[in-house]
């Protein structure tokens, strides 16, 4: 129980942003309706909002690296950035591992099939983010007092922490290959 109150404290981290998002594209469309109907924008008020539009989308469109950084940071020890950066690196290799062009070329047999793929498709998303972060944490609490031998000294501490993550990676991956996968193929 203590972990998921950890979790969900740390999920305000990142859901704090989403009413600048809304005041953002909201004014941004109250300038210039034209961006949501895709007319010619003219003028100083127009073009204001588009840039409001514009910079509450981006917030939007990258929820799922606010949400592995956010979790990485919330859920470790001292809310330390260490952990946001080892969900960051975490969340860079789900991302590009899970791909659809990824998945395809090491299993060419589902390349043909909308449907096999559609696990896939997506991957960038809030739940990716929010398992990045977990994985970034937990290897932050685990690995931050790590003391390796001098010759790799420069690595020991804190600067294990993202290594870590990236060796802890493909139990992650694997299992979401092939439970996520495996379940889309199968029932959709």
């Amino acid at each position: 129980m203590k972990f998921l109150q950890k979790l969900g404290k740390a999920l305000m981290l990142p859901v704090a942003v989403l009413p600048i998002c809304g005041i953002l594209m909201g004014i941004g469309y109250w300038l210039c309706p034209a961006t949501m109907q895709g007319g010619d924008i003219h003028g100083a008020a127009n073009l204001i909002g588009l840039f409001l539009v514009k910079a509450g989308g981006a917030l939007i469109d990258n929820m799922a690296i606010l949400f592995a950084i956010g979790v990485g940071v919330g859920m470790s020890e001292k809310n330390d950035g260490t952990g946001g950066i080892a969900a960051l690196a975490s969340w860079l290799m789900l991302t590009t591992l899970l791909s659809t062009g990824f998945v395809t070329t090491i299993m060419p047999s589902i390349a043909d099939n909308a449907t096999k793929t559609l696990a896939f498709d997506k991957i960038a998303n809030p739940f990716i983010g929010i398992l990045a972060g977990i994985i970034g944490s937990t290897c932050y609490n685990k690995f931050k007092g790590t003391k390796l031998p001098d010759w790799l000294s420069f690595f020991s501490g804190k600067r294990c922490v993202a290594r870590s993550s990236q060796e802890w990676f493909p139990l992650s991956y694997l299992l979401y290959y092939c439970l996520y996968g495996h379940y889309f193929s199968v029932h959709l």
